[in-house]
């Protein structure tokens, strides 16, 4: 049985381009290459599945009775809100791996978007894994800057999420200061309110609209001992761009020794190795069975 008679000419105008930066070191990790080809296998079927809706028309096309994209991941599904918001889905790969200098290639991947006239930048490090509903849920929020929920990978774990200040040294200089927000509010979207002073975070699964390079002037990402994704929240923050991450959307880092630290680990050490981070921040509020105990 052929496919339906196209219905309508579609509007070969809406279009969104994303393009999937890639600031890695040295390409794909040994333990992260196989989710590589895997997601960008996702993320080219849900691209032809929207080419393939322009062309036969919505009507028709949500009629399908099409096999899942992903197979037990109900969320990376597009709903029919998805596709009429989407269009025609155009995927890009912008890669500057094989660089020491993080900051340096993601510079160079936002002014790759620009010239292309793209509409998102997906910001991919090479040691997280996640799931493959990830860029839409991200994608889902229509927010200019949001990123994933993700853990160091050193010891003692702890959530990459920061409220930053700008503070008087006792010299006399300006200088910004952060702290971990350690108890951060669990499945919800966390921004500035949630923190003092101003909301910073880790970049390694970040979805940003490829506008903010044009509200923020350059330089976007530079390391200033903090880190190039610590210095791109500083600059946003600054020019007033909102950020925010969604702790309902949880991605894993890779420990040195191939430990995944995520959240279960990280409520898991605080319960169990409280001592763990006093020397650096004082005694933290206690946890009893994976739930703050004020």
């Amino acid at each position: 049985m052929g496919l339906p008679t196209p219905e309508v000419q579609p509007d070969p105008l809406k279009t969104t381009t994303v393009i999937v930066g890639l600031p890695w070191y040295t390409g794909p990790d040994d333990d992260t290459f196989p989710q590589y080809f895997d997601f960008m296998m996702y993320l080219g079927s849900l691209a032809e599945r929207t080419q393939i809706r322009q062309l036969l028309g919505a009507e028709a096309f949500d009629g399908l009775a099409l096999p899942p994209l992903c197979p037990g991941d109900p969320l990376a599904e597009p709903t029919v809100a998805d596709y009429e918001r989407m269009g025609r889905l155009r995927i890009a790969i912008c890669n500057y791996s094989r660089t020491s200098l993080v900051g340096k290639a993601r510079e160079h991947i936002a002014q790759s978007a620009l010239h292309e006239d793209a509409d998102y930048i997906l910001w991919w490090d090479d040691d997280m894994r996640f799931e493959y509903s990830t860029f839409l849920r991200l994608w889902r929020n229509d927010l200019p800057i949001v990123g994933a929920l993700a853990f160091t990978a050193r010891e003692p774990i702890y959530p990459v999420i920061f409220g930053a200040e700008k503070i008087n040294s006792p010299d006399g200089a300006v200088v910004e200061q952060s702290s971990p927000l350690f108890d951060y509010p669990r499945d919800t979207l966390v921004g500035d309110e949630h923190v003092p002073g101003w909301l910073a975070f880790g970049a390694g699964m970040m979805l940003t609209a490829v506008d903010v390079f044009r509200q923020i002037p350059q330089p976007w990402f530079a390391s200033t001992g903090c880190g190039e994704d610590f210095h791109f929240c500083s600059r946003a923050a600054e020019y007033g761009v909102p950020r925010f991450v969604d702790t309902r959307i949880k991605v894993q880092h890779k420990h040195h020794t191939a430990r995944w630290c995520d959240e279960n680990v990280y409520w898991w050490t605080r319960e169990h190795r409280p001592e763990a981070y006093e020397e650096s921040w004082n005694r933290l509020n206690d946890v009893k069975d994976g739930v703050v105990v004020r």
